[in-house]
């Protein structure tokens, strides 16, 4: 059994494209959408339009929450863009049919598959980071709660994770869309997108993570004549990976 795990597509429609058509070259057996597919690009309706159309379980991750709730000012956090990032979000909800918001509304908190456990943040949290660094008293809490799964997947973070603990494995595919790096002290986006394949080969679960390249021109070129706020901004936060 081969299964395709992806998520963070935060409205980039090429680079989900050719994440799926990399996963149609390995054939999966099923995917599963880890979320976040609103919010941050250009393309809000076609994302989802594409994702609906996969037919697979999706989880709703904080992003596609947000995307339902009503518009809210910006919080400032001292963090790098926020204004950006909050109108650009903004602008992307504001584009919803009320037909998407129905397939936001469908997307779940968590999804279950055999011994998988897959979410967004955390399965108790949709904003929640577990990476690397969360202490494993924080993960041994969450599956008190959550179940005994010998492998959770989640994302979020927008880094790929493959972290491997007492009796079971925690993984993150990367983002499909915002795979960032600091370069020069400041944050860009990597032009390639992120997902993870988890083949089912003598008793166990084999991870293979995939990175794909996409066309970085013609991305900035479509972010630049959407309408969008801080169109120019945007399209210059890219970089070829």
């Amino acid at each position: 059994m081969r299964l395709a795990l992806f998520g963070d597509i935060h409205d980039n429609l090429p680079a989900l494209e050719a994440a799926l058509a990399d996963m149609e070259a390995h054939s999966p057996d099923a995917r599963i959408c880890l979320g976040d597919v609103t919010a941050g690009g250009a393309w809000p309706r076609e994302c989802l339009q594409v994702v609906a159309a996969l037919g697979c379980p999706v989880v709703r991750g904080n992003a596609d929450r947000e995307a339902l709730e009503a518009p809210q000012p910006l919080k400032v956090r001292g963090l790098p863009d926020e204004q950006e990032i909050h109108d650009i979000g903004q602008w992307g909800a504001a584009q919803l049919t009320g037909a998407e918001r129905d397939i936001l509304r469908s997307f779940a908190p968590t999804v279950t598959l055999d011994d998988l456990l897959c979410f967004h943040g955390s399965p108790a949290k949709d904003d929640e980071v577990l990476n690397a660094g969360t202490p494993p008293e924080r993960l041994e809490e969450l599956r008190a709660s959550h179940g005994q799964h010998t492998v959770w997947i989640g994302g979020h973070t927008h880094q790929p994770l493959l972290r491997i603990l007492d009796g079971w494995r925690l993984l993150n595919p990367g983002s499909v869309n915002l795979s960032f790096q600091k370069r020069g002290g400041k944050y860009v986006n990597l032009a390639y997108a992120e997902y993870l394949l988890l083949d089912w080969t003598d008793g166990d679960w084999t991870v293979t993570f995939r990175r794909v390249p996409y066309d970085l021109a013609a991305l900035k070129q479509c972010i630049l004549v959407s309408g969008m706020p801080h169109a120019q901004w945007l399209a210059d936060e890219w970089v070829p990976g």
